[in-house]
């Protein structure tokens, strides 16, 4: 009777089975299986029940089976196993690496009395439903008119990659808006204005890579996140945007499209930065780029201009009243920590009594502060406390390798906080060398906390036991967390502080118009190739374009800014690889290039080859223009180079490339380097010459021509050294207007003179008319006139004695300055003459509205002039013409009997040169002028 039980019940749990897979059946599940879990037996059937496949040992076979997806063989065990209940949905590998998805349904029968425990399931292929829901969740993605990412969706994209960004990326954020895009709608109508949309976002795409997010956020404007991108490749990617949105046609309408565009790029080891934030600092970029006249990009200079004014001195008040950080911890040692900061002298000492403090309150061994570089991959300890019998550890700077430094990385959680024990390090995939590092001394084990400074990974605390393994609380972890944030807030504090100082509150960290880094970032960046690279070769490359303010006034100051974001752009494009090389925008149109060379004969025919090339490439955009580039080489050879000396040599040899010759670079050597040393006592020892009344006044006669008789003079300066030698003025008035000192100079010179006019007025000697020279620099002064009024009026010296000179080249460079001076001049009845008229730059122009009294002819004009009947009839009509105007003409320069007949044949009526007498010292002049008796030539 029992037996017969047993069998009913058989029959009835097969039915069971049956009716249970039939159901699955009319649910339209295409395979079924049956799973004996104590067996491990697999059975798989078609929808008739008939078997299709058997597997024995099922578990071993799912670690083997290669078509199943490996990330999901855990969730088909757990399935088979009970783990996982109802249904599960995993990926099967097809051929060609394709992927289908399949969905599995189960029910679960225990053992019972006579069977054993079975699972019974289906097995249903859902790859195109799942497929036809990704393209609706893509769609729903998507900006229906362009198909780029909508701004919610961009957003999302942008905000993970935020915070999952790797320490050793670099990011960057766009901003393209599309300039005057109203008018396009108004003038064209809307569907034009979708084509032009739809067509800048397929441009958009081509210059981004698959990674990148592109979105329209709205309206004409979109963003783009370039992932993992080096700062010289952003500026790349900006300038090839510029172009190709430039060049965009549209054959339905004459129509131009142009784009600004502002950029915000995020550097290597800078964290903590919202999508806000850095939308913020490309937004500010954006305005500027408008601003500045469209149809450009601008770099946000500052990571920090997110942040309002009023943001910004909030957070300057913060830290001067020593304002605790919000924290949701406030346990007495906390709040110790606060007390030890706000009580102590200076930040050392608050630093090691906390260490102190900690140390002795978890009962640790050894703690650590460091200071971490990770673009060197570099730490190094700049506090350490240890117990009594502890000895200190790592006296010298750490190299770690970057996996280990992204392990750790990886590992900290939200406080901040990782748990390091010896002996699962190895097991984690620390290497050996980084084990010793993160345990240093022999320790066991060691909560590392990050510190975080303006974004960036500055470095960490490790709190250490060396005796023993020690399992750390939760609460413990946050204490310590909390410390090392206190810690990490008032050294930023410190660094605030001395920035304040400083008045560098924000240093910039990028140059607006071309996005190069800044010069401030160049500096620190080479000083640290410099410091750690003692075997490699480097090149310090300086240039500049010659007179760039003649560039700018005749093509506008935004083509100006349109040629040095291309030759910014043309030089990176030039680099064949990106580490160790450092370009920047120092300012204006000067750029500083830091490069390793391999031969030193071919880099300055190199440097010159591309100077040339962007010559020519510009100069047919910009036709009848001459644009030239300067540029000085300074190659550093020695191990630990200066930086600052090797930007200063370069800098030099700049200076020296000659307008003559058809050489773009200099390279400076040991006669540069001579001729610079020669320069620096030169200008270095002005004080001391003047103190010591080195500088001496002549005096060259200006002669009649009718009689020769001396109707004045022109005075001019000698230095004479020490050691007897006399130094011309071309020697040492160049150096002196570079660097300011030549206004001091002139008022010496002028003083003398109306000392020396003062001298025979007393004697009562005849005065002469005397003409001094004036530098440029005077001009930028409102005071220069009083200054020479108060010297005349000191000595009692009628103005009208005395001519201030300028020449033609700064008369026209600076016309309206100059127009204003020698105006004021008049004003005092003092004389004013134009020197070196004819010299090249411009003629009757020149003097037509300047109020000048003489008008000086250079000597080039003159003997010009007499090589043909035409260039004398022009120098006759040229002395004839000034002459009408009121003007008193001079003949310069005039070194023998020829020239005399020909400026008395041109109808010129005063001369002076050294035909005449050369410049003398004033004693030798008395004896001349006052000997009552025609002038001889001497």
């Amino acid at each position: 009777m029992k037996g017969e039980c047993k069998d009913t019940e058989a029959v009835m749990r097969v039915k069971h089975r049956q009716a249970i897979l039939s159901s699955m059946i009319k649910r339209k599940e295409l395979l079924l299986f049956e799973y004996f879990p104590e067996r491990e037996v697999f059975i798989l059937y078609d929808g008739q029940f008939q078997m299709l496949q058997k597997i024995e040992h099922f578990m071993e076979y799912l670690q083997r089976e290669d078509k199943i997806h490996p990330e999901d063989k855990w969730k088909m065990a757990g399935f088979c196993n009970g783990e996982v209940r109802n249904s599960i949905e995993i990926r099967y590998v097809e051929g060609e690496g394709l992927i289908s998805r399949k969905n599995l349904n189960s029910v679960y029968l225990p053992k019972s009395l006579n069977e054993e425990s079975v699972l019974l399931g289906s097995i249903r292929d859902v790859t195109i439903e799942r497929r036809r829901e990704e393209q609706l969740q893509e769609e729903a993605q998507r900006d229906p008119l362009t198909k780029l990412y909508n701004k919610r969706a961009g957003t999302k994209l942008i905000e993970k990659y935020l915070r999952t960004k790797d320490p050793y990326s670099a990011c960057g954020l766009m901003i393209i808006d599309v300039d005057y895009f109203k008018d396009v709608n108004d003038n064209y109508g809307h569907l034009f204005g979708d084509v032009v949309l739809k067509d800048l976002a397929k441009l958009l795409l081509m210059v981004c890579d698959k990674k990148d997010v592109v979105m329209r956020a709205g309206g004409d404007e979109f963003v783009i996140l370039f992932k993992d991108i080096p700062n010289k490749a952003l500026v790349r990617k900006a300038m090839q945007l510029v172009h190709s949105i430039r060049n965009q046609t549209f054959q339905e309408k004459e129509y131009s499209m142009t784009c600004s565009i502002g950029v915000c790029y995020l550097p290597e080891n800078v964290s903590g930065y919202t999508y806000e934030q850095i939308l913020k600092n490309a937004d500010w970029a954006l305005y500027r780029a408008k601003e500045n006249g469209r149809d450009q990009y601008v770099f946000c200079d500052s990571l920090q201009r997110f942040q309002s004014v009023e943001e910004k001195k909030e957070k300057i008040e913060e830290h001067r009243r020593g304002k605790r950080p919000i924290s949701g911890y406030r346990g007495s040692l906390v709040a110790t920590a606060f007390e030890t900061f706000e009580k102590a002298g200076d930040f050392d000492s608050a630093v090691n009594s906390l260490l102190e403090i900690v140390g002795k309150s978890f009962n640790l061994d050894r703690i650590t502060v460091f200071r971490t570089d990770i673009k060197v991959n570099m730490s190094e300890k700049m506090y350490q406390w240890t117990a009594d019998n502890v000895p200190q550890a790592l006296e010298q700077k750490i190299n770690y390798k970057k996996e280990d430094f992204l392990k750790l990385f990886y590992s900290y959680d939200e406080n901040g906080t990782t748990v390091l024990q010896e002996d699962e390090m190895k097991s984690l995939g620390y290497s050996e060398h980084g084990i010793q590092t993160l345990l240093h001394g022999d320790a066991k084990t060691a909560v590392h906390t990050a510190i975080y400074y303006e974004g960036k990974y500055a470095g960490s605390v490790s709190y250490m036991v060396c005796k023993e393994k020690r399992s750390w609380k939760k609460e413990e972890r946050q204490i310590l967390g909390e410390i090392t944030k206190i810690i990490a807030a008032h050294l930023g504090k410190l660094f605030l502080m001395n920035s304040m100082s400083n008045g560098m509150f924000t240093n910039p960290e990028f140059d607006d118009l071309t996005g190069l880094i800044s010069f401030t970032r160049f500096k620190e960046e080479v000083e640290r190739v410099l410091a750690n690279d003692s075997i490699s070769s480097y090149v310090m490359v300086y240039t500049d374009f010659e007179n760039f303010k003649y560039f700018n006034q005749k093509w506008g100051y935004q083509m100006g800014d349109r040629l040095l974001r291309e030759f910014s752009n043309y030089i990176i494009g030039t680099m064949q690889q990106e580490e160790q090389i450092y370009f920047t925008r120092i300012v204006s149109d000067q750029f500083l290039l830091f490069m390793p060379y391999k031969k030193r004969s071919d880099t300055a025919e190199a440097v010159d080859r591309l100077n040339q090339t962007f010559v020519e490439q510009q100069e047919r955009i910009f036709p009848d223009t001459r644009i030239r580039i300067r540029t000085g080489i300074y190659f550093i050879e020695e191990a630990n180079g200066n930086t600052s000396i090797a930007i200063d040599a370069a800098n030099y040899a700049r200076k020296q490339v000659s307008k003559v010759t058809g050489i773009s670079v200099k390279v400076y050597g040991k006669e540069m380097e001579e001729k610079q040393r020669v320069e620096n006592e030169i200008i270095n020892g002005f004080d001391l010459a003047m103190r010591n009344r080195e500088f001496k006044i002549y005096l060259q006669p200006r002669v009649s021509l009718f009689d020769y008789s001396i109707i004045g003079a022109e005075a001019v300066v000698r230095w004479q050294r020490p050691d007897g030698t006399v130094m011309i003025p071309d020697a040492f008035i160049p150096l002196y207007e570079r660097n300011g000192r030549i206004i001091d100079l002139d008022f010496f010179v002028f003083e003398e003179v109306v000392k020396f006019l003062a001298e025979n007025k007393k004697k009562g000697r005849k005065l002469i008319p005397i003409s001094v020279n004036a530098s440029i620099l005077h001009a930028r002064d409102c005071d220069t006139v009083e200054h020479y009024l108060e010297i005349l009026n000191r000595y009692g010296i009628n103005p009208a004695l005395l001519e201030i000179e300028l020449t033609e080249t700064a008369t026209v460079s600076y016309y309206d300055n100059v127009k204003r001076l020698f105006e004021r001049f008049q004003k005092v009845n003092m004389q004013t003459a134009l020197d070196d008229f004819g010299s090249g730059y411009s003629l009757l122009n020149t003097v037509i509205d300047i109020p000048v009294n003489t008008v000086k002819i250079d000597k080039v004009f003159m003997d010009n002039c007499k090589t043909s009947e035409r260039g004398m009839y022009f120098l006759h009509q040229i002395v004839a013409v000034v002459k009408g105007l009121g003007y008193r003409v001079v003949c310069e320069g005039v070194e023998n009997l020829e020239q005399v007949d020909v400026l008395r044949t041109a109808g010129c009526e005063e001369a002076q040169g050294f035909w005449f007498a050369h410049p003398m010292p004033v004693e030798e002049f008395e004896q001349i002028m006052y000997q009552k008796m025609p002038y001889q030539k001497v």
